[in-house]
């Protein structure tokens, strides 16, 4: 029998997979950039590949976690790690006063955290409102109980002696 999985949940693999993938060839391509002879390290070009390469690994890291743990604290976590990594050289380039070609790239690559951090708000939003369902469902009305009588007291007291 197979498990019918959610659409948050699918939604988060599916960007676990193209993280994943992404996060190599981030890799690959920042240690492409820095190794070619004809390679011109300014600072903003050092920053990006570096960023990149760090925003590969943690991004390679939160494709598993978000295909393998059950925590998805981790995932968010992971989540905004990820964006503000991709947003730091966003912001050296805006303070380099670099061309546009180099904010849409920052921002291009501002998108795939965003939807991963997504993703786990959107997991995590359905397992909490599937553990609150059955929360509700307990607090509906009951039938009314009529009191029940208190017992008799018993008509032969002890007289008390002085």
């Amino acid at each position: 029998m197979q498990q019918q999985r959610t659409r948050a949940a699918s939604f988060l693999r599916v960007m676990s997979w193209i993280y994943l993938v992404l996060a190599l060839g981030m890799i690959g391509l920042a240690l492409y950039n820095l190794s070619r002879a004809d390679v011109r390290l300014t600072f903003a070009g050092v920053t990006n590949a570096v960023f990149l390469i760090i925003g590969g690994a943690l991004g390679f890291l939160a494709g598993i976690f978000g295909l393998v743990s059950k925590q998805l604290k981790r995932c968010r976590i992971l989540g905004l790690v990820l964006l503000a990594i991709a947003a730091v050289p966003l912001a050296i380039n805006l303070l380099a006063g670099l061309t546009f070609k180099s904010y849409w790239t920052n921002i291009a690559l501002m998108i795939l955290p965003f939807l991963y951090l997504i993703a786990a708000l959107f997991k995590r939003s359905e397992k909490a409102s599937v553990a609150a369902a059955p929360v509700a469902s307990s607090s509906a009305p009951q039938p009314l109980a009529t009191p029940e009588p208190k017992p008799a007291e018993p008509e032969n007291k002890p007289e008390e002696q002085p």
